[in-house]
């Protein structure tokens, strides 16, 4: 595991994306021809028990391999080149400034921050990092001092726990090509879509415990951030026995309310720290992008957009030709995992 978990990868005209919760795994199949030739072969959900995966971490490599085999026959997929998404609660994302130097050199000073001064709740980290491209409000810098330096983005999760998953993917003779941050793949299908992202926008993906927000500046990264937000109990409702006095409080409907609001509030959190300290106060946010497999998501996007300033959209890509359609068909389930099938055989 010490290869590039950002930039690795091996050949293939078709290429697989991989999503894994704790709760479900989801595939996508693309094909590519060029840039612009792109036609989504397969795709399959499949819910993982419980107990199987819990916060990210693989607890039961071999009932994990059953689910992900399950998921690959339920389809005809025709490749085993695949990428796969970091689960978002055991990464660590950090922005940091260092000079601008070529790719050698910066990767020496990467190393260097990481054994002295990124502090890490994990020891066995495996990590790679991005030159993040310059914004359009980055010029008005040139001229500062320390206006030779770049963002660098550098990101970390524990080998442990990826090697548990690269595991998992070689029983199944899938062939690993690339792990990187749910942000990422979400960022490709909004290029790729040519969704508008001009300003400052919000990139949400919402499952069943947590959700990943991602702050995009004129198309760029600027920041993510994983969040415990829970629509457990409304998609597991409680047993016959009823108590009329809690049913207020705990009802199916109370609590996607009550995960709703949540979510909201970190939202809202995050764009006065980015608007006050990171943009200070100069442009205002343009749009929120919604995606993920939380029930109902439509519902979330109207609370949403009842709530908040910036309008809601859900991820769209209308023009994508779909093999194999049906009414199960979604983009904003599918998203990320159709984004890391995008990343293609140039990738």
């Amino acid at each position: 595991m010490n290869q590039s978990i950002l930039r690795r990868l091996a050949n293939g005209h078709q290429t697989l994306g991989i999503e894994i919760t704790d709760n479900q795994v989801k595939i996508c199949e693309i094909q590519q021809k060029g840039k612009k030739d792109i036609r989504l072969l397969n795709y399959a959900a499949v819910p993982i028990p419980a107990g199987i995966v819990d916060d990210g971490k693989v607890i039961d490599k071999e009932k994990l391999q059953a689910v992900v085999k399950t998921a690959l026959n339920s389809k005809r997929f025709s490749t085993k080149y695949a990428h796969f998404a970091i689960p978002s609660q055991t990464a660590m994302v950090r922005s940091i400034k260092l000079p601008d130097i070529a790719n050698a050199e910066l990767k020496k000073l990467v190393q260097f921050e990481m054994k002295n001064n990124l502090s890490m709740a994990f020891d066995d980290p495996s990590y790679d990092f991005i030159k993040l491209p310059r914004t359009e409000a980055d010029p008005k810098d040139a001229q500062a001092e320390g206006a030779n330096l770049c963002e660098v983005l550098v990101v970390a999760a524990p080998t442990s726990i990826l090697q548990d998953y690269v595991d998992v993917f070689e029983q199944l003779d899938l062939i690993p090509c690339s792990i990187e941050i749910k942000s990422f793949s979400l960022l490709r299908l909004i290029e790729q879509g040519l969704l508008e992202t001009d300003g400052i926008n919000l990139i949400v993906n919402v499952n069943e415990l947590n959700a990943d927000i991602t702050i995009i500046e004129d198309g760029h990264f600027k920041i993510t951030r994983n969040v415990e937000v829970s629509f457990k109990t409304y998609v597991n409702e409680p047993a016959a026995e009823k108590n009329a006095w809690l049913d207020s409080f705990a009802s199916p409907e109370q609590t996607y309310l009550n995960a709703a609001q949540d979510l909201i509030a970190e939202l809202e959190r995050l764009m006065n720290f980015f608007y006050y300290n990171l943009n200070k106060g100069e442009r205002t946010f343009s749009r929120i992008w919604l995606s993920g497999d939380v029930p109902e998501i439509g519902k979330l996007a109207a609370l949403m957009d009842d709530r908040l300033t910036p309008p809601v959209s859900l991820f769209h890509w209308e023009q994508l030709p779909v093999a194999e359609s049906s009414e199960v068909w979604s983009i904003p389930t599918y998203a990320v995992p159709l984004g890391l099938a995008l990343r293609g055989k140039d990738a």
